[in-house]
């Protein structure tokens, strides 16, 4: 990987962190991922105009994923509501390479390779292992974890979605562009259904912070895309999960969580095993 690249990388990485730590701070988890969306689909719209159409094949799969990916923006949010970030962010972003592998495997016939077998047991151990290194959760903590793993069972499904759609689009970039825009028109739908009052409210008080973050996050996945152009597909996969270091140490310098030792370590298995389950 050439330095730009991986520079690349690593700016996306810290911008994934930092718009994880601001959900996490606001005050209403939900409605700051809503405007946040909304933002990133107003500016994907924007660039729609400049991009080529996607093949008609490719919207069934649209349709499908989006509300997938709204769920996941919900399931993030009621994470945060419950647990710490330091908590949350490593078990939800751990979780997703090793639902995807395990589900490769069992509906796609796909061998694993030793290393990646080593990968997913590291993964496995460090999940289990900061779930539950307390012991028995109580409710608020079992209701994070709860919230973790189904954020990463939402990426994984429409991770294996998109993978699919983005072939049959014939044009990726596009695909995803239309992807957030569906997204975010839907986010914004379901919180004007459940309290419109409340939505334009939050708008009014935090709506040009959340729009600055929404910016963030489209930025950090428009860096990625441009590093998957340039670089190995499992290189650019491989390194942007360091933004699990980066949401430890935002949560640990900027929301003050206690990052103990046994977190920490659970947190760099999990961040290995990432980087096993990628290379064959």
């Amino acid at each position: 990987m050439d330095p730009f690249s991986f520079g690349l990388v690593m700016v996306s990485a810290i911008m994934h962190a930092g718009w994880n730590l601001f959900v996490k701070k606001d005050e209403d988890k939900f409605l700051s991922l809503t405007v946040m969306a909304a933002t990133s689909g107003i500016l994907c719209a924007l660039l729609l105009l400049f991009t080529p159409g996607i093949n008609a094949g490719a919207w069934k799969i649209l349709i499908i994923s989006a509300p997938l990916h709204a769920g996941y923006r919900i399931c993030l949010s009621l994470g945060y509501k419950y647990g710490d970030m330091s908590q949350v962010y490593p078990i939800a972003r751990g979780a997703t390479p090793l639902l995807v592998t395990l589900l490769s495997v069992i509906l796609l016939d796909i061998h694993l390779a030793l290393s990646q077998v080593v990968g997913i047991i590291a993964i496995a151990i460090g999940i289990m292992w900061l779930s539950f290194h307390r012991g028995l959760p109580n409710n608020h903590e079992g209701r994070a974890i709860s919230f973790a793993l189904g954020t990463a069972a939402f990426i994984t499904v429409f991770t294996l979605l998109d993978s699919k759609g983005a072939r049959l689009s014939g044009e990726a970039f596009s695909y995803v562009l239309w992807l957030f825009v569906l997204e975010g028109a839907l986010m914004f739908v379901i919180a004007a259904s459940v309290n419109r009052r409340r939505l334009f409210d939050y708008i009014n008080r935090n709506g040009k912070t959340c729009m600055v973050n929404g910016a963030v996050m489209s930025a950090a996945h428009g860096l990625i895309i441009l590093a998957l152009a340039r670089s190995p597909a499992a290189l650019v996969s491989a390194l942007r999960e360091t933004s699990v270091i980066f949401g430890i140490i935002f949560s640990a310098w900027i929301l003050k969580e206690r990052i103990g030792p046994i977190k920490l370590s659970c947190t760099l298995l999990v961040l290995v095993g990432i980087f096993f389950t990628i290379f064959k």
